[in-house]
C-alpha cells in the first residue's frame, strides 16, 4: 500500500487499504454511496453536499465515480482541511485567555488590539460580536470562530 506521512503528527494513511475497504463491489471505482458509507465507517463527518462537491471536483472522467488516484486527491484535501482546523484551534486557544473554550468580548478586544494594533471602539466590538456570535450567548465558540475567521484576516 501507499503510506503517506504528513507533518509532525505522523498520520499514516494506507490509501489502498481505505480504497479496498470502501469499494464494496470491488470494481475499482468509488460511487457516492461507497464514499458516504466508507467515511461514516471511518468516523469522518462530511455533509452530502460537501462530499458531492469534492467528488465532482476530482472526478476527471466525469463518470460520477472516482478511481484510486482521484481518491488520493480527496484524502490529501481532507488532510489539508484538518491541518487548517488545527491551526485555527491554536489561534482560538491563544485568544481564549481563561481557557473556557469560548472567547468573551474582552478577550476579543485584547486579541484585536494585539493582532491589528488598533483599539476597537465599543460599537465596532458589538458589530463583530453580532456578526460572529450566531447563538447570541455573548461568547464566540470555536465553531463560530472557524466560520468567521475570514473577518479577522
Amino acid at each position: 500500500g501507499i503510506n503517506a506521512e504528513y507533518g509532525t503528527n505522523s498520520m499514516h494513511v494506507d490509501v489502498s487499504a481505505i480504497n479496498t475497504s470502501i469499494d464494496r463491489n470491488k470494481d475499482g471505482r468509488l460511487t457516492f454511496s461507497d464514499l458516504r458509507m466508507g467515511f461514516k465507517d471511518m468516523g469522518i463527518d462530511i455533509s452530502d453536499h460537501d462530499l458531492k462537491t469534492m467528488m465532482h471536483e476530482v472526478d476527471q472522467d466525469g463518470d460520477g465515480a472516482i478511481n484510486f488516484s482521484e481518491m488520493l486527491t480527496i484524502m490529501v484535501r481532507m488532510h489539508k482541511k484538518a491541518r487548517e482546523n488545527m491551526d485555527l484551534m491554536r489561534v482560538f486557544e491563544i485568544m481564549d485567555k481563561d481557557g473556557n473554550k469560548r472567547i468573551s468580548r474582552s478577550e476579543l478586544k485584547k486579541a484585536l488590539k494585539l493582532y491589528t494594533n488598533k483599539n476597537v471602539t465599543p460599537d465596532e466590538l458589538e458589530s463583530i460580536m453580532n456578526e460572529v456570535d450566531f447563538d447570541r450567548d455573548g461568547y464566540i465558540s470555536f465553531v463560530e470562530f472557524a466560520h468567521c475567521v475570514h473577518l479577522f484576516k
